[in-house]
């Protein structure tokens, strides 16, 4: 089986076959009806998702060397010392939302031009914070750990999903990655009912930033959200060069 470690600047895939426990490839349980909300950043129990998380988690404890590299780009979670994971708990999930990005140069808005990838993605929390994330999939009709790493990411989350936990009634969030202009956002939306009668926003995370920047005036703060206008007419732009530059995509 191959599993990827993600750093925050490097990708790296190695082989693991016969280091994985038992409870990764548990057959696993019927998911409980409604306990994670599709598309949504939820921290409940029970999904096979957070399962298969908790199962490659605890995976990562036993076989990661105690010493991390020097460098911090090139750790795969933002520890000092790999053993800090034995007591680390898996925090919240999300699945990744797609952007179809011919639907977007077509002139659909981008929260019409959406689909789930099947991917789902938790950050692991040490020392109360978000230090990385483990990506899961299902593989062979169950749900196990495919990738782990990318610690910034998972910091970005954790800040974005903070500020809008502190709203009553509390937004509906979802995680949007646009590949071809190597763009990352949180889509937050209204509560439903109200959520048919409102258009979401979105939250630039700091590649969304990088990528937009290129088509405003000014740099974009981190606490900065745009509309779905603002966020189409950007996409487009960055689109229209990705599409045609195969080292655009995450």
């Amino acid at each position: 089986m191959r599993i990827c470690y993600r750093s925050s600047a490097t990708l790296l895939c190695v082989l693991v076959s016969g280091l994985l426990p038992a409870l990764v490839f548990a057959e696993p349980k019927a998911a409980p009806t409604a306990v994670l909300s599709e598309g949504a950043l939820s921290p409940t129990q029970g999904s096979e998702q957070r399962e298969a998380a908790v199962a490659g988690l605890a995976t990562l404890a036993e076989h990661l060397p105690a010493s991390p590299p020097a460098a911090r780009t090139d750790r795969i979670f933002n520890v000092d010392d790999y053993r800090t994971l034995r007591d680390a708990a898996i925090g919240v999930g999300f699945e990744m939302y797609l952007v179809d990005p011919q639907a977007v140069l077509a002139g659909k808005p981008v929260d019409q031009s959406l689909h789930g990838s099947g991917v789902w993605r938790f950050v692991v929390l040490a020392g109360g914070k978000g230090v990385g994330l483990i990506t899961v999939a299902r593989r062979d009709g169950r749900w196990t750990m495919v990738e782990a790493g990318a610690s910034e990411l998972a910091d970005e989350v954790m800040t974005v999903a903070a500020r809008y936990a502190r709203l009553a009634p509390r937004p509906q969030l979802r995680f949007v990655r646009c590949q071809q202009a190597v763009a990352d956002l949180i889509e937050v939306s209204a509560p439903a009912p109200a959520a048919r009668k409102s258009s979401p926003v979105y939250v630039p995370l700091v590649s969304a930033r990088t990528a937009i920047a290129e088509s405003r005036a000014g740099p974009i703060a981190p606490s900065s959200v745009l509309s779905d206008a603002e966020l189409a007419d950007a996409l487009r732009h960055r689109l229209q060069r990705g599409l045609g530059d195969p080292r655009f995509g995450h």
